[in-house]
């Protein structure tokens, strides 16, 4: 489901030799109107990150608990807790990461709870205040008791291999600009379908104090991952594209707040129509 991706940590992370970060954030997601094209009415989630680390490592800790309404009240709304835990160790040249993604509901109707194994490796290399990233990202999601598109009940298990490339340019002492790519291959042998494929781009151009991200997605992807593992998606509904924007002002050097704006479409398991939601999300993040 829905959570952020926690961009600023990483910039803080090139400011400071050694950094701690703290990072509350909250959400409320709108789903469409429709209940053909949607069984859901609104969802609220919030949490807390918090991450520890230097040049050489960083270690990522996040809980986010969520609450999805329903149009139909005879379905109990659904509650969720999930816990993500990465550690990553940075060289001079390459690094790579390792991690869970924990969920725990009450649901009956979708994938439920599962875990998500997280591995990646990447590299990096410099030219001159311009650096060039790429790597791999692996994931493996399994649901104990998880549902098929048949509504069957099974053991699901979803790999997906998310290749990536990124590049960070210097444009003046005031100004950067971050642009990076990736493609997400999905496998599930459980599914009719087995193979899914999409692509992510975004940008982001930090000014000063200020900063913005705009961001887009297109294709396939069912109970993939995003976000580094911070983001799973336990359920079978079908995204296709989508998109959002981010504002950001760094209140003081090591505090921060930003705003988010996203906007989806997809169609919802046991649904024939498209449907679609958009995500409001708030974060404050200190750092010392």
């Amino acid at each position: 489901m829905k959570k952020i991706l926690l961009g600023t940590v990483l910039v803080a992370s090139a400011m400071f030799a050694k950094v701690s970060t703290i990072v509350p954030y909250a959400g409320y997601i709108n789903y469409d109107n429709n209940q053909q094209k949607s069984i859901k009415d609104s969802a609220k989630f919030g949490g807390l990150y918090v991450s520890k680390g230097d040049l050489s490592y960083l270690l990522e800790f996040s809980y986010t608990y969520l609450d999805i309404k329903y149009k139909d009240s005879s379905i109990s709304d659904l509650k969720q807790h999930d816990v993500f835990l990465a550690y990553s160790k940075y060289y001079p040249k390459f690094m790579i990461k390792g991690g869970i993604h924990y969920i725990n509901n009450n649901d009956n109707i979708d994938l439920g709870g599962g875990e998500t194994a997280i591995f990646a490796i990447g590299g990096y290399n410099w030219f001159g205040y311009n650096k060039l990233s790429y790597g791999l990202e692996t994931y493996y999601s399994y649901y104990s008791d998880g549902k098929d598109e048949n509504n069957l009940q099974k053991n699901v298990g979803v790999a997906q291999i998310t290749p990536y490339i990124s590049y960070s340019k210097a444009i003046n002492i005031n100004t950067r600009n971050i642009i990076s790519l990736k493609v997400n291959y999905i496998y599930a042998k459980d599914y009719m379908k087995k193979n899914y494929t999409s692509f992510e781009v975004s940008d982001t151009l930090y000014y000063k104090k200020f900063y913005a991200s705009v961001k887009y997605y297109d294709g396939e992807m069912r109970s993939g991952v995003k976000d580094g593992g911070m983001n799973v998606y336990n359920t079978l509904d079908l995204m296709k594209n989508g998109g959002g924007v981010k504002l950001g002002y760094y209140i003081k050097p090591r505090l921060t707040m930003d705003v988010s704006y996203d906007i989806n479409n997809f169609k919802e398991h046991n649904l024939v129509t498209d449907g679609g939601n958009s995500v409001a999300v708030l974060s404050l993040s200190y750092s010392y």
